[in-house]
């Protein structure tokens, strides 16, 4: 059997440009996106970068500009990943 990739479980926006997500691997991926700023629709403001939404599949993340960064983007700029701590 193959193994499944991982899906979106929580996201935080600790500031402008950063990510932090919850990952169904048990990760959370803290990723800085700001390499992909050079899109057209990329978010121009702090506030328009807190009006994100998963996508239906949870393998995305959307804007309402419309900016989409896929899963495998955001672990691939992760710039430290580390395990979810298990609440009690």
């Amino acid at each position: 059997m193959g193994v499944t990739d991982p899906v979106i479980v929580k996201i935080e926006i600790p500031e402008y440009k950063k990510i932090i997500i919850e990952a169904s691997d048990g990760l959370c991926y803290h990723s800085d996106l700001s390499e992909l700023s050079r899109v057209y629709c990329f978010p121009k403001s702090k506030e328009e970068w807190t009006q994100v939404s998963v996508d239906s599949y949870g393998r995305a993340l959307i804007w309402t500009s419309r900016f989409e960064a896929h899963i495998d983007q955001i672990i691939g700029l992760a710039f430290k990943k580390e395990k979810v701590q298990q609440s009690a």
